[in-house]
């Protein structure tokens, strides 16, 4: 029976599952302090659920006193949840007598009041009892009440509820065709009331694809899957549902023979079932990757598999689902060939079907036992078989039977007659041929025993050399990186060391003060880095031990992963951390455990886009910490997941990163007894899986911390990050723009403030984001680094130079690759400056103002010119080909009074504001003052060489007023027109 309340009762806010008496002292405490009657209630009727069947005296008297105040102020749907949450925590004692009599009461006590609805709810819970009893004509009773009782107010949701409750009756009878009738009624009123959100809407329809699937229509049953799918995910608390439905549709697939679609929800089914940790369900699972690799002929996976299922299986003590999974077992073992396996699970298979005394499964397992015989030629006890399996069958298959019996014998008896004929014959030319045989195999074998000792001779000796020097290496580059890192730590000190106390200073300023937490948290990853690689080199010369304390592991974890909960909402990542708690103390190294926790946390959330999804799950099993930590994303290729915890690897070049993190994880795993495995589905999901001991016995040669010694406070460490918003609000401003593409933070905040004083500085933390601003913008420069996600600045600059709204906007590139060949890679693509990181800072500052300065030095040559020159204001061939668009649009239309900046940039096919700044970058004019620049420079070459009126000269070049044209022309010229064309 669901346990779902109508739409007619509000949903009370701390509902949960399971007995808290934290919840229970909280809820107790308000209902002291509270006035209201009705919140009293509510709160008696939660604290009684919250007691449920772990104390059924307390639970029984809260919501009993929960019932008796709303019959004093006659509140009816209190009453209703009071026998409500009582029933439900008696039934789940197991006394269904005892919920039922209560329920009852319950209808009887609503009845006296104007409140139908609560008491079709409760017939229908009283159904729902009788249902779950197996007493299915009482239970009909009682839902055909309910039925009645709706119609007459026309309350849907109760309909909903009843034939839901009807269907399911049906559908445990194998009586699928009445329950169809049943869901399709109640998918018929979710259509029609238009209803989009109700799980019972989602749950009819999932039974009515059931059904069809049973009925061989996997159109329709695929139709009504993937709707149920769309119920499910829409309301978002229903995930195994939805999982339950993805799965399948994956069995339709498998029956339309689509394998590759059927794998695919199969997979996704059973990664939230692991997830999950629903045992039953992965054993189910197991058995459907059993059938469709079956099906595949990938016997291998498919027997691999199965075992899985029948040991899950054996486990759950599910005698159903072990003979299913021997019968695939057997069915794998026939296509193989390998027919005695065969036999022995398909005999296992029948023992256990004629114990549970189900002729369905006995019948199954003869088939496939008569199958096995008849396909290995062991006729004789493939006709046994038939007998026996023809015993089981009704009478209507006695004749055929016996005809496959006739068929089995007549063929044995024929083969077994030529088999005879052909042994006979093959026997005298098998003696000599096994003669020659031998003495051409002595010949050959001595041959090859000589060559093959010679081989291995050399490989053996080539090999040795190769070890020696590759220890040899080993050791020295573990000495190198154990001397740097010392080397690191002296100047790493004489730098933290000033910055501390300039920090502790009032008297700096907030700006100079947020610089110097930057750099100190920076000194702090640097030395973190230099930590990791020298507890590298001491696992590799084996002094590196454990230093075990006793205490709550799963208490670290928790802390250590809630203070990656700020970095995770700064990058709109969903944090799901999953951490079962408990009082038990174990064996660990709290610097190992926390080194493992803070590396896979840091790089989960590092290769997480934007409203991704990182899950974080710790629990102890076994004497084993199991910690999984998963995240949504591109994933990994099954290269580099090989790869993944080698030294130094990085999965691309775009990956910042030192490629050590997880290298030091796995040592630190191993070191802990315990293993580590990535699973990574591209662009789904990436998982990494940890077990470590955290058994004292297991961790012999580790250094045992007294109490004194161990840190027995658990605190949350602080992970290194500020955090800047970037304010990209475009200031309309006569500075100039200046555009900042840099993913890491701190240095885009540092560059900010470096030109905020001079520019109007606007910034990306990605290389994506940055072409869409800078399109957006038109600034007046772009600095950029190179090595960035999403997009780099070498695809930034690419894009942007072969744009034609932004081809002349200067580029900056900024990189920590200090070669040649990068830096002509740079220049090549069209960047106007490269500089390597770490840069001065000043002559950066000097590069930006001389860039910006030689395009104002071109801006000034245009308002020299009496004509519009492409070639002479272009800063390249795109924006030589867009002022040629531009001169063919005003020849065509400068002249017309009624031309605008709206009319000029549709013209050239920009945004206004694209067109303002493009125009205002090549000519250092706005639009409107760029069209009356062109209008009074085409007057001036009227007034030069036409005897055209003076009073027309307005006119005819596109000013309506000649006022307004001689006082313009006047600010450009220094004069009248009447004047200027008396000095021409």
């Amino acid at each position: 029976m669901r346990f779902k309340f109508a739409l007619l009762f509000f949903f009370i806010s701390v509902m949960s599952f399971g007995q808290s008496q934290k919840q229970i002292d909280s809820l107790l405490l308000i209902h002291d302090k509270t006035q209201n009657e009705i919140d009293k209630i509510n709160i008696l009727n939660n604290v009684g659920r919250l007691y449920g069947s772990g104390n059924i005296e307390k639970a029984s008297f809260y919501n009993n006193k929960a019932i008796s105040i709303s019959k004093e102020l006659d509140y009816p749907r209190g009453i209703a949840y009071g026998y409500l949450f009582l029933s439900a925590s008696i039934k789940a004692s197991g006394n269904y007598q005892e919920a039922i009599k209560n329920l009852k009461k319950g209808v009887r006590d609503l009845d006296k009041y104007d409140f139908p609805k609560g008491s079709i709810e409760l017939n229908t819970w009283i159904a729902g009892n009788f249902t779950e009893m197996r007493q299915y004509d009482s239970a009909k009773v009682y839902l055909n009440n309910s039925i009645s009782r709706a119609k007459k107010i026309d309350y849907y949701q109760g309909l909903i509820t009843t034939y839901i409750e009807y269907g399911g009756i049906y559908q445990s009878q194998d009586n699928y065709k009445k329950a169809l009738e049943y869901f399709i009624k109640v998918d018929s009123i979710c259509t029609t009331k238009t209803i989009k959100n109700d799980p019972d809407c989602a749950i009819a329809v999932s039974n009515i694809g059931l059904i069809k699937g049973l009925f061989k229509e996997f159109d329709e049953a695929e139709k009504y899957y993937k709707l149920a799918l769309d119920y499910f995910e829409r309301l978002k608390t229903q995930k195994k549902a939805a999982i339950n439905t993805i799965n399948s549709l994956g069995t339709i697939e498998l029956e339309r023979n689509n394998f590759d679609k059927a794998e695919k929800y199969y997979k996704e089914a059973l990664e939230y079932y692991i997830a999950s940790k629903r045992k039953s369900e992965i054993g189910y699972m197991y058995s459907q990757f059993a059938n469709l690799y079956g099906k595949q002929k990938r016997y291998y996976e498919a027997e691999n598999v199965a075992l899985k299922s029948i040991e899950i299986s054996k486990d759950l003590k599910d005698s159903l689902r072990i003979i299913y999974g021997l019968n695939v077992l057997g069915s794998i073992k026939i296509d193989q060939k390998e027919f005695n396996k065969s036999i022995i699970y398909t005999e296992e298979s029948l023992e256990i079907a004629k114990r549970l005394k189900k002729p369905s499964m006995v019948l199954k397992s003869l088939n496939l036992l008569n199958k096995v015989h008849f396909k290995s030629k062991n006729y004789k006890k493939a006709a046994e078989t038939a007998i026996v399996y023809a015993n089981y069958k009704d009478s209507i298959d006695v004749l055929q039977n016996k005809k496959v019996l006739l068929d089995i014998e007549t063929k044995y008896q024929t083969e077994k007659k030529e088999q005879e004929i052909a042994l006979l014959k093959s026997e005298k030319a098998l003696t000599a041929q096994k003669q020659k045989n031998q003495r051409n195999l002595l010949l050959g074998g001595l041959g090859i025993t000589s060559i093959a000792g010679l081989f291995l001779f050399i490989l053996y000796r080539n090999r040795q050399k190769t070890n020696n020097k590759l220890k040899e290496l080993n050791t020295l580059k573990s000495n190198f990186f154990a001397n740097i890192s010392h080397e690191f730590r002296t100047p790493l000190t004489l730098i933290s060391s000033p910055i501390d106390d300039i920090l502790t200073h009032n008297s700096i300023s907030d700006k100079n003060r947020q610089q110097f937490t930057v750099a100190k948290q920076n000194s702090e990853r640097l030395l973190s880095l230099v930590n990791q690689l020298l507890d590298l080199s001491k696992i590799d010369a084996g002094q590196l031990k454990l230093h075990l304390q006793q205490n709550n592991v799963l208490q670290l974890i928790s802390a250590l992963s809630e203070s990656f909960n700020h970095s995770a909402t700064q990058k709109n990542i969903d944090l799901n951390l999953n951490i079962k708690q408990r009082e038990e103390n174990v064996w660990f190294d709290k610097d190992a455990v926390e080194k493992i926790t803070v590396n896979l946390l840091s790089n989960a959330l590092k290769y997480t886009p934007e409203n991704g999804l990182v899950v974080c799950n710790a629990y102890i099993e076994n004497h084993k910490l199991v910690l999984q930590v998963k995240n949504t994303g591109t994933g990994l290729t099954y290269e580099e997941s090989n790869h993944i915890f080698d030294r130094f690897y990085q999965t691309n070049e775009q990956n910042q990163g030192t490629g050590i993190g997880l290298a030091l994880v796995k040592e630190l795993v191993e070191l802990h007894k315990g293993t580590i495995e990535v699973i990574s589905t591209p662009n789904e999901w990436t998982t990494f899986n940890v077990t470590i001991s955290v058994d004292k016995n297991s961790l012999k040669n580790a250094t045992i911390l007294s109490t004194d010694e161990a840190d027995s406070k658990i605190e949350s460490p602080i992970v290194s990050s500020t955090i800047f918003e970037d304010d990209n609000e475009f200031v309309d401003s006569e500075l100039p723009i200046l555009l900042i593409v840099e993913d890491n933070n701190d240095l885009r905040h540092l560059l900010k403030q470096t030109f905020e004083e001079h520019y109007t500085v606007i910034s990306a933390p990605n290389g994506k984001l940055g072409i869409e601003l800078a399109l957006e913008t038109i600034p007046d420069l772009i600095i950029s680094d190179i090595m960035m996600p999403e997009k780099d600045g070498i695809t930034l600059t690419n894009d942007l130079k072969n744009d034609e709204r932004s081809a002349h906007i200067p580029i900056i590139l900024l990189t920590a690759k200090a070669d040649v060949e990068s830096k002509f890679t740079g220049i090549d693509t069209g960047a106007d400056d490269y500089i390597t990181k770490p840069f001065d800072k000043k002559l950066l500052v000097l590069k930006v103002e001389k860039l910006i300065e030689s395009r104002k030095k071109l801006q000034a040559r245009y308002s020299q010119e009496v004509i519009l020159k492409p070639k002479d204001i272009a800063f390249t061939n795109l924006d030589e080909l867009f002022l040629n668009k531009v001169q063919i649009v005003l020849d065509n239309q400068l002249v017309e009074s009624s031309f605008s900046v709206e009319d000029f940039s549709k013209a050239v096919g920009m945004s206004r504001m694209q067109l303002h700044r493009k125009i205002k970058a090549l000519t250092g004019l706005s639009a409107s003052e760029f069209i009356r620049s062109q209008r009074l420079k085409l007057a001036a070459q009227l007034l030069k060489q036409s005897d055209i009126n003076i009073s027309q000269v307005g006119y005819s070049v596109g000013f309506n007023d000649h006022a307004y044209f001689s006082k313009c022309f006047k600010d450009t010229y220094k004069c009248t027109p009447t004047e200027y064309a008396k000095k021409s």
